[in-house]
């Protein structure tokens, strides 16, 4: 990589927001945070975004963020995209963990993990993400608190259950929670069962493979004795048949068992944390089970499986915070036709895919400026075992694509940096300046250097298209700049803010135009203009608002603006499934134990879209929620909601595009939004 005089100049003026609604000990106050806390249907003065227990994908609460967005392949199978970046380019810590996809697709992607009522917060980082809040966080971070065991609670046993029904298709929510303590010792449990049938748009047309059925449950056993904590804590989550129509599968079943164990020592001086964690993942999907093929033989059944080693240590010492931490993943997928047992895909083998890293931040703060500077290094690196395919013994083109791939060196080391700063200054009493620089680097995913026959095993792109990989592809770098100002008075407060960043390396596909075998292979599976992951140039600029303004004591309002544009500089085209300008207005009404909110979410039409990946233009619309609830007493509490009040008919550009036959619609038209849905809740603590 050539660093210019520019990236010099961020990299030693670097200044970047962030605003937290709950701070942690080792989060400077420089480092800006929105912060949901589950479940919260009514925001307090200080708070911008929500979280429902109602919303079977946890992915969805970041609709709340400014910045923020959910491509959706599934109902629950969320992809996290914040200013115009998704995927792997956003670091997801689940509970200190970083969760790897079993899928090739993130079918399974990390928010997917998560059920309402085993998060105690998710918090995304606003601007530029400190070095601190994981590996690669070139596109953001996104901070999932889990809830544990409280081995303080003096002995209390303490729960919850909450249970949710939605007559629209049928979906229910059942899940619950205990707690109970004794002699420094605590345990948590928790169980949640989530189940839907295929839903309907507007206009009464059935959306197939659209239905989900997902069951979670796990515990937290903790010791703490004021100095000295360590905890253990076991996540199992089973998805039986559960439809995503933007992608070519279904999912017939994901089954993932999570450890981890963590603890921390606590002095005067000094805090020092550490975390060891693994989990173990399978996963199988198919093309035939949920959605309409009468073709028995173009069957096919994938079965991936991927293993996952991660470590953290962190050392707190006065203004410096000082970190190890990596990863080890291995990843392996087959394709196989259950009406052909001689048929298979060898697509990953014995994939390993290694980040290990160490960091440095400093934090300084006074009455008047804040500021925070990190670096961090990486050290990244892949292997891949010899891949092979049925179809190579008869079809020529099939046999030199892996023969090509078995003969080159498939092994990979790429030692990367991120370098970054943060700063606000208080102004006066209502105003403060928020401003932000870095320089973020991010080695490819497994998928963008071994995928060796043109797939579409993308990462959940969905965007039809076949690709195929380039193992010597180089390492993205962003210098990215952001600034904002906060202004609160009288209960009001407005935080914009404005960023920029060019992105060298940019991974993203390209035409294939000088490999013959590679032509006639996605030729032969149904695409004419496969693509190649490549490194290309590219700007993303845009402007992000959130505020929040009181009318009375009973009602108050809140509301977002976001805007984004994508652009690669190699050619006259626009980023892949960018977000549209969309805004947000909510009113919020609390009256003794009555609480309600109607919120408006408007979109305009997406134009700028990617030529190169055949992305539809989308229409704009606005779209109605209500949602109230009454507290019976200070354990129960009764909701009620309905979505998309006004039955409006809508297809959300990040839904992407059907894929499975046998619905109401063609395959290729854009996937429309549910229909006016109704729902019921119950909540019962104690």
């Amino acid at each position: 990589m050539k660093l210019n005089p520019l990236s010099v100049l961020i990299a030693t003026t670097l200044c970047i927001p962030q605003t937290y609604a709950a701070v942690s000990k080792a989060t400077p106050e420089t480092i800006d945070v929105i912060t949901i806390t589950a479940p919260r249907m009514i925001q307090d003065q200080t708070t911008f975004a929500t979280g429902s227990y109602v919303e079977p994908d946890v992915a969805d609460w970041l609709s709340t963020i400014p910045g923020a967005n959910v491509n959706k392949n599934g109902p629950i199978t969320g992809i996290a995209q914040y200013r115009g970046m998704f995927g792997s380019r956003i670091a997801k810590s689940i509970g200190g963990q970083k969760i790897v996809s079993a899928g090739p697709n993130a079918m399974d992607a990390p928010l997917t993990y998560l059920n309402p009522v085993m998060v105690e917060s998710l918090s995304v980082y606003r601007g530029i993400a400190p070095v601190s809040s994981g590996i690669d966080t070139i596109g953001g971070a996104i901070d999932v608190k889990l809830k544990h065991a409280d081995p303080q609670a003096n002995e209390q046993l303490s729960g919850m259950v909450h249970a949710n029904y939605n007559e629209h298709n049928d979906a229910s929510t059942l899940s619950g929670n205990l707690q109970t303590s004794k002699d420094d010792f605590g345990l948590f449990i928790y169980a949640n069962q989530q189940r839907a049938d295929d839903y309907e748009d507007a206009n009464k047309r059935i959306i197939k493979s659209s239905q989900y059925d997902k069951t979670q449950a796990g515990l937290d056993l903790r010791y703490d004795n004021g100095q000295r904590e360590i905890g253990v804590s076991r996540h199992h989550s089973k998805t039986d048949e559960t439809g995503t129509p933007a992608l070519p599968m279904d999912i017939d079943y994901i089954k993932t068992d999570r450890f981890n164990v963590d603890g921390q020592f606590t002095t005067t001086d000094y805090v020092l944390s550490w975390q060891l964690g693994y989990q173990d993942a399978t996963h199988g999907m198919d093309n035939y089970q949920q959605r309409v093929n009468m073709m028995a033989g173009m069957h096919r059944y994938t079965t991936a499986i991927a293993t996952t080693y991660d470590y953290k240590v962190e050392l707190e010492l006065e203004q410096w915070l000082l970190g190890l931490d990596g990863v080890s993943a291995t990843h392996d997928a087959d394709i196989t036709n259950p009406n052909n047992g001689m048929f298979l895909i060898r697509n990953f083998n014995e994939v390993k895919d290694q980040r290990h890293s160490i960091f440095a931040q400093y934090s300084q703060d006074d009455s008047s400026i804040n500021y925070t500077l990190g670096a961090r290094v990486k050290f990244n690196s892949s292997d891949a075992g010899d891949v092979s395919s049925s179809m190579a013994m008869m079809n020529p083109h099939v046999m030199a694509l892996q023969t090509a791939f078995n003969q080159q060196d498939n092994s990979t080391s790429d030692t990367t940096f991120d370098l970054v700063a943060n700063s606000q200054s208080m102004l006066n009493d209502n105003w403060t300046l928020i401003a932000g620089a870095g320089i973020k680097q991010r080695a490819a995913s497994y998928q963008e250097r071994y995928l060796w026959l043109p797939m579409q095993a993308t990462g959940g792109l969905a965007d039809g298209k076949t690709y195929i990989g380039d193992v010597n592809l180089d390492a993205e770098t962003a210098y990215q700049i952001d600034v904002g100002a906060h202004y609160q008075a009288n209960g009001i407060s407005i935080e914009p803010h404005v960023f920029y960043q060019k992105v060298d390396d940019y991974i993203q596909g390209t035409s294939v135009t000088n490999n013959p075998s590679v032509m006639m292979v996605a030729n032969m599976m149904g695409d004419a203009t496969p693509l190649k992951f490549s490194n290309i140039d590219a700007t993303i600029y845009g402007l992000d608002i959130n505020w929040r303004a009181p009318i009375n004591e009973n009602f108050s309002l809140s509301g977002l603006f976001n805007y984004v544009r994508g652009t690669r500089d190699d050619i006259n085209d626009d980023l892949y499934r960018i977000s549209p300008l969309n805004m947000q207005v909510a009113l919020h009404y609390r009256f003794e134990q009555w609480q309600s909110q109607l919120s408006v979410h408007a979109f305009d039409r997406q134009n700028k879209v990617s030529e190169l990946n055949n992305e539809q233009r989308s229409a704009g619309y606005g779209v109605v929620d209500w949602q109230g609830s009454y507290d019976v007493n200070q354990q129960l509490s009764i909701g009620v909601g309905v979505t998309n009040l006004l039955n409006k008919n809508y297809q959300p550009h990040l839904g992407g595009v059907n894929r499975a036959r046998g619905s109401d619609f063609a395959v290729g038209e854009r996937i429309s939004a549910k229909g006016r849905a109704m729902y019921v809740s119950l909540d019962y603590q104690f």
